[in-house]
């Protein structure tokens, strides 16, 4: 399930129109009033219905059973934006053309539509491929779901990116970080010289939180609370959690942060008192009235931080202006987390992600130095290991940096490096080398007796915790007589008990 999309029930082929609920309509009514669903704040509401009412009755009723189907799997501004900006244009041409009903459209008439779209309306690329690919994706759905759509595959082989020659690169898709050079100047700008407090505010609060950009643009008055041990954080709505569902998270900011909300609240409080909203990323528009809006994350890139970039003229290694997305912030701060040898466990909290897969994804780390961060916790000389290998390794390591200088052991833990593979765990890492094949093991790491599990002193915080809480769970199972239960922590718990206590003998320097 997609962040923001909706659980709703499926529509079987005899199902009472009248009685399936949509926001606060009906799917019979020929406009959808999503308020209730949509999270999208604005003082104005007209972007938070979908119109049917321009679409011919035959087929009107296929068009409201795709954005039924689509509410389930994006956000409804996004169902909206299909069904209001892209398919208008298919219909222009469908009465141009005679085409009364999905069933008739032909793998001819999708290319001559393409044609139409690019000579007659003179569509842009972008434009073109996202109607192109609207209609595809409703035929498409039409055959799984068996409404009447053409029964024969008329998109077979046939690509809307390829169609209209947009190129969608996925194998580049992944955030690149921000270099430490261009970061250092990005943020002495917006510290010291942007005046613009909206842009200031979310470059600050995105680069010492790392929190995305709609998790910023999402703070209200009164976010910031202090704990009681006497530390700052930000309350901040969260939407992509690992149990799905949208949350308040607290993230512990520093003094930067605390003072560029502070500043910010002063700016938006006219704002807040004339609009009623509560958030404090907030614009005006005036293009025909004046309106008071949330800053949206869509524009945010291309607008806030294109204009950022090109007023202070920050310019990348080429000497082109340096191409800023708000994004690059959290993969760079996952990266810094990682690189000052924070747990993974600990970044995967933070972020609220469902994976440590997920969490790895947004590190966009070159393998080299993925190498270099994990040797220097496990290899060099001063690492405190434990796992079933851990004295092993210690004492062959031992003997091979016996006698070297610092550089030379450095040279060697680099070419150890180069053989080895790092595979990163909430708790530790495994060294298995998947070249090999699949580990016959399995989870076997997670329950701490595999030979290829190693862990370290700075997953120890994350390793006592989980310890207290199996101590906790098993005297709970012998309370209630639960034996089963009680056997499947134990099994666990007799070998992270020794690992535990290697890692504290070891911080302890025993």
């Amino acid at each position: 399930m997609l962040e923001n999309s909706l659980i709703l029930p499926f529509i079987t082929a005899n199902a009472d129109y009248e009685k399936i609920v949509i926001g606060n309509s009906v799917f019979t009514d020929d406009l959808w009033n999503l308020t209730s669903i949509m999270q999208v704040k604005t003082t104005s509401d007209c972007n938070k219905k979908i119109s049917f009412a321009y679409i011919p009755k035959e087929m009107k009723h296929i068009v409201k059973l795709y954005a039924y189907y689509k509410l389930g799997k994006v956000k409804p501004q996004t169902v909206r934006s299909y069904i209001n900006s892209s398919l208008p244009k298919f219909f222009e041409y469908s009465l141009c053309n005679g085409i009364n009903s999905f069933a008739e459209i032909t793998r001819e008439m999708l290319f001559d539509f393409s044609v139409w779209q690019r000579e007659v309306k003179k569509n842009s690329p972008a434009t073109g491929y996202t109607v192109s690919r609207v209609i595809i994706d409703i035929i498409k759905a039409g055959q799984i779901m068996g409404w009447n759509v053409p029964t024969v595959d008329v998109t077979v082989g046939m690509d809307a990116a390829e169609l209209w020659e947009v190129k969608q690169d996925r194998t580049n898709r992944k955030v690149k970080p921000i270099s430490e050079d261009i970061l250092a100047k990005i943020l002495e700008c917006a510290v010291n010289k942007e005046t613009d407090v909206v842009t200031k505010a979310g470059i600050i609060i995105q680069s010492q939180t790392g929190l995305r950009i709609n998790e910023v643009l999402s703070i209200r008055s009164g976010c910031v609370h202090t704990s009681k041990e006497g530390y700052d954080y930000l309350n901040v709505y969260l939407g992509k959690t690992e149990k799905g569902e949208p949350i308040v998270h607290k993230v512990y900011i520093n003094k930067l942060v605390k003072d560029v909300v502070k500043e910010l609240e002063g700016y938006s409080k006219s704002l807040r008192k004339e609009s009623g909203l509560q958030e404090l990323f907030l614009a005006v528009a005036s293009k025909h009235k004046r309106r008071i809006f949330v800053v949206k994350t869509e524009g945010y890139s291309s607008h806030k931080l294109a204009a950022f970039i090109k007023r202070w003229d920050i310019r990348d290694h080429t000497g082109e202006l340096y191409p800023l997305k708000s994004h690059q912030f959290r993969a760079t701060f996952v990266r810094e987390m990682v690189k000052k040898k924070v747990p993974i466990e600990h970044v995967m909290r933070q972020f609220s992600h469902v994976s440590v897969e997920m969490t790895c994804h947004y590190l966009t780390l070159k393998e080299e130095e993925i190498k270099d961060i994990y040797s220097q916790m496990l290899l060099s000389p001063q690492a405190k290991i434990a796992g079933m290998q851990a004295n092993s390794i210690s004492k062959k390591l031992g003997g091979i940096f016996k006698g070297k200088t610092e550089n030379e052991i450095t040279d060697i833990v680099d070419n150890l490096a180069k053989t080895m593979s790092f595979n990163p765990l909430p708790n530790g890492i495994c060294l298995y080398d998947y070249r090999r094949g699949n580990c016959s093991d399995g989870d076997g790491c997670f329950f701490y007796n595999c030979p290829n599990f190693v862990t370290e002193i700075s997953f120890l915080p994350v390793l006592q915790k989980e310890l207290e809480m199996m101590e906790m769970q098993m005297k709970r199972s012998k309370e209630l007589g639960m034996e089963r239960q009680y056997q499947r922590e134990y099994v666990k718990y007799k070998y992270l008990k020794p690992l535990v206590y290697s890692l504290e003998e070891k911080r302890d320097g025993k």
